[in-house]
């Protein structure tokens, strides 16, 4: 997780490391739910087992981090940093249920309600910060939360009327809830503790992986009633999709910590942005499906919803931009989770 800037910078110009680095994160975001909806469709390999894969994910991601910090790439996380075991596992289970819905909606659901549930995440987090914390937005800003909201109905409406898939598009809106929490709370405990969002992930990420590793089976029997152990790798490709996943979730955790503190909160937009249509255009070509006037619609409004979002908030964001630039080597060692919205891997 933890990756040292001089290893990767020393060797690169500045416009070639930008380049490079925004490149990383935006293809290992896209790739990972391609595969990922390949590797546990039924148009693909039906390896439908969402939480055991996540729990693979946090292995294979914690082990290559431990590899890194023996060949001296990677740099331990902060040991001086105590997070109580109180709000670790409650932390550990709001996470777990996002990483699983999440999963779980890519397994069920078509890509476009998928990645279109996920745009709602944002306007979840402003509406539970509007009551519960009395934030106040303007009146840009709540128009564009309330499009992306009727974008996203639309879409499920329709998901219904063309699959009758009402599982899929309840699991699609928990997990909005439970990735909008794991927000919320991401924000609470970096404040709470003042605690860096690496070491916030450092501190975790072995509850999260052993609890999925427990549970995952047992939670996977209950959603495609078999156990993974009895799934046959007849087709050699499974087990290549399924390693290349695990890569794949590596890669965004390595790109996350490239790119956080390093590009402005406008090119943390447009990277969000280019992924949603890439997901979207690639998901159609690869998996085909009927895509219908009221999904095209609805995805036109919450794709201009969350546009208008970032624009109507960028004059904050700038602010908070500005000052972080101020001091560009603290913030290399000490990363700040981007303020429009985690796109935190979680390892899908």
């Amino acid at each position: 997780f933890f990756f040292r800037k001089a290893s990767f910078s020393s060797t690169m110009s500045n416009p070639v490391r930008s380049v490079a680095m925004w490149s990383l994160n935006v293809l290992s975001g896209v790739c990972i739910i391609i595969v990922n909806k390949k590797l546990m469709g039924s148009k693909g390999y039906n390896f439908n087992f969402p939480t055991c894969l996540c729990a693979l994910h946090f292995l294979f991601t914690s082990m290559s981090s431990k590899v890194g910090t023996k060949l001296g790439i990677c740099s331990p996380p902060d040991k001086s940093i105590i997070f109580p075991w109180r709000d670790l596992w409650t932390f550990t289970v709001v996470a777990n249920l996002s990483i699983i819905s999440l999963n779980t909606s890519l397994m069920f659901n078509s890509i476009v309600l998928y990645q279109i549930s996920k745009l709602a995440i944002v306007p979840f987090t402003c509406l539970v910060e509007m009551a519960w914390y009395s934030r106040q937005f303007s009146m840009a800003t709540i128009f564009c939360i309330v499009l992306t909201l009727v974008g996203m109905a639309m879409v499920s409406i329709s998901e219904l009327r063309v699959s009758t898939n009402t599982i899929g598009v309840v699991i699609a809106l928990s997990s909005i809830v439970f990735a909008g929490l794991q927000q919320l709370l991401c924000r609470h405990y970096q404040t709470k503790h003042n605690m860096p969002s690496n070491d916030l992930l450092a501190q975790t990420a072995l509850a999260q992986g052993s609890t999925l590793m427990i549970f995952g089976p047992v939670m996977d029997f209950l959603f495609s009633q078999r156990w993974v152990s009895t799934y046959e790798f007849s087709d050699i490709r499974a087990f290549h999709f399924l390693l290349l996943s695990c890569v794949l979730a590596m890669g965004v955790n390595f790109s996350q910590f490239l790119v956080l503190g390093k590009f402005s909160a406008v090119t943390f937009q447009l990277m969000g942005h280019l992924k949603t249509m890439l997901v979207l255009i690639l998901g159609w070509y690869f998996f085909g499906g009927i895509v219908t006037v009221t999904q095209t619609t609805g995805m036109c409004l919450a794709i201009g919803g969350m546009v208008g979002y970032g624009y109507t908030t960028a004059p904050t964001k700038k602010v908070e931009s500005a000052d972080a630039n101020d001091d560009n080597d603290e913030e290399a060692q000490h990363p700040k989770t981007p303020t429009g919205g985690l796109d935190r891997v979680n390892v899908k």
